[in-house]
């Protein structure tokens, strides 16, 4: 089972809650979902880098929140790690980008999709975000199990609702607004597609406000920081 942790939960332009960025562990591998503005400084300070064999960032699309800080992670593990990023986004745009920041093609490795030898399944899933980018979600799937993280998304697609309410995705991560919007998800949209029976397996993300209290009184889970995670028993 993968377990997701988060570096920042929140919107692009509600910076208290930092940007919406996960990573996991699989073996000696380290994955990131998204490398935004404020990633790369939590990211040095707080996780042993060096430990880990491979080190991956899964793109979902290139807006800064997103990708803000990817050119200072790959230059420091290639420089001072003397690591190579494998950096996975479904477009090459991202090695025009990086060439733009100075950063070359020699620093990391950039793969459309992620290697079945990692042992996770990465699938990317196109999503409603902006008309001027192309933003994906992604079904991500471990020793049987599949869960689904949108990044940016207008909507829950209606393939990963329907193999949710199946019961072959066993959890979403969902993009959460507090107010109609055609690039993020406004909450009502997941209230009127999940029931409440199964709204504990839906966590919310990239909020726009504090909007914690009210999510979890309609029966969702609200994603927390790493930092702010409980202790383990």
């Amino acid at each position: 089972m993968l377990k997701l942790h988060f570096l920042g939960r929140g919107a692009a332009f509600y910076p208290v809650f930092r940007n919406t960025n996960a990573f996991f562990e699989k073996g000696k591998n380290l994955f990131f979902l998204d490398f935004g503005e404020s990633a790369f400084a939590q990211v040095a300070a707080a996780l042993p880098l060096k430990e880990y064999e491979k080190i991956y960032v899964l793109l979902t699309h290139l807006h800064a929140d997103h990708s803000g800080s990817l050119a200072s992670m790959t230059s420091y593990l290639y420089f001072v790690l003397h690591k190579k990023l494998t950096i996975v986004h479904p477009e090459d745009t991202v090695v025009r980008l990086l060439a733009l920041q100075g950063v070359g093609a020699e620093c990391y490795e950039y793969l459309p999709e992620l290697p079945q030898d990692t042992g996770i399944c990465a699938e990317p899933v196109p999503v409603q975000h902006a008309l001027d980018i192309h933003a994906y979600g992604y079904r991500l799937t471990c020793d049987g199990e599949t869960l689904y993280y949108s990044g940016d998304a207008a909507q829950l697609p209606p393939s990963v609702l329907e193999d949710f309410l199946a019961g072959k995705i066993s959890h979403i991560y969902h993009d959460t607004a507090s107010h109609p919007s055609d690039s993020h998800c406004y909450y009502q949209r997941l209230v009127d597609a999940i029931p409440p029976a199964l709204r504990s397996r839906v966590s919310c993300m990239h909020l726009d406000c504090d909007m914690e209290q009210q999510l979890r009184a309609l029966g969702f889970d609200v994603v927390q920081c790493f930092d702010q995670e409980p202790p383990q028993a």
